[in-house]
């Protein structure tokens, strides 16, 4: 095969997104889960609705279900990252046997559901065919549980993603000139939109603000199309059509416990935290910049804990469950229950950590966005 070609396609393909699935089977070949980005349907209107996944030819689990003749395409919803690292093979510190990591029950025909996945699709397997290095298995869909979860885990440019609603038409009446849409990284939106929204409601009481929390990319993406004239981020922005400033420079910190063995040091470098497990933020954005910091130094985290709230993460450290690392010195140094956290400055190159504001080009800027910015130069140098 002509290798440009393969990598041009891998990373075509890549950039497409696709909800992620773990396919599960049971029966005599034994208990296996997968995940994969590659579970589509095949049509509604045959005897029974019928469904392909694509699955490596070396992969137990492939080679279980076409034992077993069963599988379960469970599509994981947007809180279910862990879920799929886990059957992806990338928490291995787990051990081998991933059902006892997660809540599941068994279906009436024996197939393992993962409770929380917004839809499973049971089936029976009628076609597998060998293509190339992976099995194309096409099932027939026998029973389908639905949860009241209803956002898809998805997945695209190498990193985990979430569904943005589509806004409801705004029919409400009001001048275009009074309302002014920003967007904030979700971790700084409860600790610097407050005050910086009071004080600029205070200046302009006629304003309308509408705000958004939103990972990285999902702002730029917001910003993109117009929904919101401003965003407040982390890390860098190479668009065209857009502008962004640095608000602040990076300022690494790692959040231990207080009874850390490293807490009562006055700097850390990577290197003495490398070994050590830790609890990430986890939202796309941070995963890459986390990445990113190791790769820089020669090194990968050990990821022992993850969660997509802030709140849980300085709850987890407190609890010396292991360490995290923040952008910017955090002003809450404190968990959720009271317990004590100490912000050691991380001696390392951390760009992904700049605090910069995005707008429209200058041109394109509505004065209430020009002021807005100038608000958050102000907040950020006093701050």
């Amino acid at each position: 095969m002509d290798t440009d070609l393969r990598g041009l396609f891998l990373e075509s393909m890549s950039r497409v997104a696709s909800a992620v699935t773990v396919v599960t089977t049971d029966g005599e070949a034994g208990r296996f889960g997968v995940t994969v980005s590659s579970m589509t349907s095949v049509s509604a209107d045959t005897n029974r609705p019928s469904l392909l996944v694509s699955i490596h030819h070396l992969s137990p689990a492939g080679e279980a279900i076409r034992k077993n003749k069963r599988f379960c395409a469970n599509v994981l919803s947007g809180n279910q990252s862990f879920v799929s690292d886990l059957f992806s093979g990338r928490l291995k510190h787990l051990g081998d046997d991933r059902f006892a990591a997660i809540g599941w029950h068994g279906s009436s025909n024996g197939s393992p559901v993962i409770d929380g996945a917004i839809v499973s699709l049971d089936c029976e397997l009628k076609t597998a065919l060998l293509w190339g290095t992976h099995f194309i298995l096409i099932g027939e869909v026998e029973q389908i549980e639905l949860s009241r979860q209803r956002s898809p885990l998805v997945y695209a440019n190498r990193g985990y993603r979430r569904a943005v609603p589509i806004a409801p038409d705004d029919d409400q009446p009001h001048s275009p000139d009074n309302v002014l849409r920003v967007g904030f990284f979700v971790t700084l939106g409860p600790e610097f939109v407050p005050p910086l929204v009071a004080d600029f409601a205070g200046q302009t009481p006629g304003v309308d603000i509408r705000l958004l929390e939103a990972d990285h990319d999902d702002l730029i993406e917001q910003m993109r199309a117009g929904k919101i004239e401003a965003a407040i981020t982390f890390g860098s922005i190479e668009e065209p059509e857009l502008d962004s400033e640095l608000l602040c420079a990076p300022a690494p910190h790692a959040l231990l416990s207080s009874d850390h063995p490293l807490a009562e040091r006055p700097s850390l470098r990577l290197a003495d935290l490398a070994e050590l497990p830790m609890i990430l933020l986890d939202h796309p954005s941070v995963r890459s910049a986390t990445a990113a910091l190791f790769q820089r130094n020669g090194s990968k985290p050990v990821i022992r804990l993850q969660s997509p709230s802030l709140a849980m993460v300085r709850g987890l450290v407190a609890q010396g469950l292991g360490y995290s690392i923040v952008p910017q010195k955090p002003q809450n140094r404190t968990a959720p229950d009271g317990r004590e956290i100490r912000a050691i400055p991380l001696d390392e190159d951390f760009p992904e950590g700049a605090v910069i504001a995005v707008t429209q080009r200058r041109d394109r800027q509505s004065d209430l966005a020009k002021d807005f910015i100038e608000k958050c130069r102000i907040s950020f140098k006093r701050a």
